[in-house]
């Protein structure tokens, strides 16, 4: 895997509750922004998925269950 380095602005208080946090669960900072960008990623992957799926199916009126 290929890393990238990222630089972003956060409120400071934030980030201090974030490194505090981190730091009490033994979990470097950027090990859970990792793990928090690729739920994000796939939460809303899974969402195209199911949009896309419904996007499919057919109309209720032309369903032969209705």
């Amino acid at each position: 895997m290929t890393a990238t380095p990222m630089n972003f602005r956060v409120p400071v208080d934030l980030k201090n509750e974030f490194e505090r946090t981190c730091r009490s669960l033994n979990l470097p900072m950027t090990a859970q922004l990792i793990f928090m960008m690729r739920a994000f990623v796939e939460s809303e992957a899974n969402k195209r998925r199911l949009k896309s799926d419904d996007d499919n199916s057919p109309l209720p009126f032309f369903s032969p269950n209705t």
